[in-house]
């Protein structure tokens, strides 16, 4: 700041202008002057400023150069200041010295004048001399800096003020605009998560819902699976309990005793069935025999005996496996020939059948034969198939031949010449060998639907004979399983049992002196490892130092790291952090896992790539769905599916109803028919005719067949 102050006449106004030769503008302060100082003379202060500019020899600088001036203009305060500035000039040097020390600091402090352009004490104190101390005196307590100049004015205060709130305000609202975009940002998270819960929830219930109707279905299904899964139960318990009844051997008595002894119970069930299949074809048969008509099933109790049969073979064939049931009969038949062979009294059949009984058994085992039962069935089948076709042949035969004879009577009574004689013979001979013809086809077809059929039965035969045969295979494979099984079990134990000893006799033998040997060297490196070990107090060696293991607790395998020798280096106690971090023991090294950290590191970023991508990729496909229906419509929907499928139902239903009421009204009649066609008298003259190569009592006899086992079917 410049050291020279010049005094400028100004209009009315106390003006102080500082300037320095940096600065580019000039710092002005004006305050209104004094009305007591306008009746002084202006023209003394115009004097002054050549005589106020001679007063100042040493200053260097000129009075016209660019420094930082400040004058005091109105002549009325020059001629006030020059009063009080006389009246000073008598004051101690002390006050002078502070004054020029406080304009100095005022210099350097308000006007930022640097130290070095400040003007010397002397220059200062003459300023305060005379008229220029009240001056300074003024300036000193109302000029400041251009940082401070406004703050004594109103309105200077009220614009700085309004600056501050202003800037408060904006900073406020910056502040509130950032907390706004977090809110928004926060916002449009929570919304975000929001839909997500939403989709969530829908998907949920949507999985609910089908869960829900998945499980009614599987209800329903498991109810109406409960009947058949009881009855498979029931017939799996009757299968085991069969079984377990075959794997009992039964044994049977002599053939030829005569004493009433016990006997098993599978033997007593078959002998009640075949009495009951005697009885049955006896009832069946015994009118035909007599050349009555064949029994409906309401003469001679014949439907309620066969009922009886079959009732009884059906719990025969439940209560006993059927190996006990084939030896039963196998048995039956043993004593029916012992018996026909004890009534036989004919030397020649004797002797036929011991020569048959003592003739080799030229047969194979691997043939496939019909077994005994199999072969007395067919035969009283085809037996009764027999008697049931000679009675109405001989009633037909015996008609034709009364026919026949009234026909040659006739004939002998006409007296017809030779050539219609031969031609009325050879008609009767046509019609004879037609009718022969006629027979022979019947009797021919009949043979080839009975051929066919044994040939079916015998292929069945042959099935289950390779099925007997195949599981009699399996049966012996398995028990050479199980002998093999028992002999390695007993050859294994025999092995356990000599081990202990032989290893005892081995570590006796050869474990025991070699340790005794080793035992006084390994009691010196133990002890020179312990010495050792004092000199490495960071290196873990307890496990090594152990002589034995303390109770069932094996000796660790693990070597010690060579970082725990310094775990104060950075890499050693990184190392260690990090096998901490993996979950590695304390003593393993862990710079030979770091490898495989590196590639699990490298696992788990592929993994985490695959996953972001996984994630994108089912984001895009969940936008790129159309949106599904809502829980409402799809619960809409299940009711108007169930609604229709119940409207269905119960038509269905009325229908089945209707057809039953229909059926149940036309059994009687039907009923009524039949059984009116069944007591007609003159069936008996249908004898003859064939219908598909069967008479009218093969067929009733079908007919009886058929009813029985239709009423066998509604138990």
């Amino acid at each position: 700041m410049g050291g020279i102050w010049e005094l400028l006449p100004l209009r009315g106004h106390l003006v102080v202008s500082g300037r320095t030769r940096k600065e580019n503008g000039p710092c002005r302060f004006s305050t209104p002057a004094s009305s007591s100082l306008k009746a002084t003379q202006t023209g003394r202060a115009r004097d002054r400023q050549p005589l106020r500019a001679a007063e100042e020899p040493g200053d260097p600088r000129p009075a016209g150069g660019s420094v930082t001036s400040g004058a005091l203009v109105t002549s009325e305060a020059g001629a006030a200041l020059e009063a009080g500035a006389g009246g000073r000039r008598c004051g101690a040097g002390m006050e002078l010295m502070r004054e020029a020390r406080e304009l100095g600091c005022w210099a350097t402090e308000e006007m930022g004048a640097p130290v070095a352009a400040r003007a010397p004490e002397s220059t200062l104190r003459r300023l305060c001399l005379g008229q220029g101390a009240d001056i300074w005196a003024y300036v000193l307590r109302h000029v400041h800096s251009q940082r401070y100049g406004h703050q004594d004015s109103p309105e200077a205060r009220r614009k700085l003020e309004l600056e501050a709130t202003v800037a408060r305000l904006r900073a406020e609202i910056q502040e509130l605009d950032q907390s706004l975009e977090l809110v928004e940002q926060e916002t449009e998270a929570q919304d975000m998560a929001m839909e997500q819960t939403l989709q969530s929830i829908q998907d949920t219930q949507r999985r609910a819902l089908l869960l829900r109707a998945q499980a009614g279905a599987m209800r329903r299904q498991q109810q109406g699976l409960q009947d058949p899964m009881q009855r498979l139960q029931n017939q799996l318990r009757r299968l085991q309990d069969i079984e377990r009844k075959a794997k009992v051997d039964i044994t049977f008595g002599p053939l030829t005793s005569a004493s009433l002894g016990l006997e098993p119970v599978v033997l007593g069930d078959v002998r009640t069935a075949c009495t009951l299949r005697t009885q049955f074809l006896q009832k069946l048969l015994t009118p035909q025999a007599k050349g009555g008509s064949i029994p409906t099933p309401r003469d001679d109790q014949f439907g309620a005996s066969y009922q009886q049969w079959l009732s009884s073979v059906e719990t025969l064939l439940t209560n006993h496996p059927p190996g006990h049931v084939l030896a039963s009969l196998e048995h039956l038949a043993a004593e029916r020939e012992a018996e026909i062979r004890s009534l036989c009294s004919s030397d020649g059949l004797q002797e036929t059948e011991i020569a048959r009984s003592q003739a080799p058994d030229q047969s194979d085992s691997s043939q496939a034969l019909p077994s005994m039962v199999h072969l007395i069935q067919d035969s009283w089948r085809a037996v009764g198939t027999l008697v049931a076709q000679r009675g109405p042949l001989l009633k037909e035969r015996q008609i034709l031949t009364r026919r026949l004879q009234g026909l040659m009577e006739e004939v002998n009574r006409c007296t017809l010449g030779s050539s219609e004689r031969q031609a009325l013979l050879l008609g009767l001979w046509g019609c004879g060998l037609r009718a022969e013809l006629k027979a022979l086809r019947a009797q021919n077809q009949e043979l080839e639907e009975v051929a066919g059929r044994r040939q079916l039965l015998l292929q069945e035969l042959q099935a289950k004979q390779q099925r007997i045969l195949h599981w009699r295979q399996l049966v012996e494979e398995t028990q050479e399983h199980i002998r093999l099984l028992i002999k390695s079990n007993s050859a294994s134990k025999t092995r356990l049992c000599r081990s202990p000893a032989e290893v005892l006799a081995l570590v006796q033998r050869k474990v025991l002196p070699t340790s005794e040997a080793v035992a006084p060297q390994s009691q010196e490196l133990l002890r020179c490892l312990e010495e050792e070990a004092r000199h490495l107090p960071h290196l873990l060696l307890g496990t090594l130092l152990r002589h034995s293991p303390e109770g069932l607790q094996p000796l660790p395998m693990v070597l010690p790291s060579i970082h725990q020798l310094h775990p104060a280096s950075p890499r050693g106690s990184s190392l260690i952090v990090l096998s901490h971090t993996l979950g590695l023991p304390s003593g393993k090294a862990p710079e030979l896992l770091l490898p495989k950290a590196a590639s699990l590191r490298q696992d788990l970023l592929f993994l985490q790539d695959q996953q972001s991508f996984r994630c994108w990729d089912l984001l895009r496909v969940k936008t790129s769905l159309p949106p599904g229906p809502s829980t409402q419509e799809l619960l809409q929907i299940r009711a108007s599916w169930e609604k229709e499928q119940k409207d269905n139902l119960g038509q269905a239903l009325k229908q089945l109803e209707n057809l039953l009421k229909q059926a149940l009204e036309r059994i009687p009649k039907l009923q009524g028919v039949v059984e009116d066609w069944w007591e007609q008298p003159g069936q008996a003259a249908l004898s003859g005719e064939l219908c598909q190569g069967l008479s009218l009592p093969q067929w009733r006899l079908r007919w009886a067949q058929a009813q029985g086992a239709l009423q066998q079917l509604c138990r």
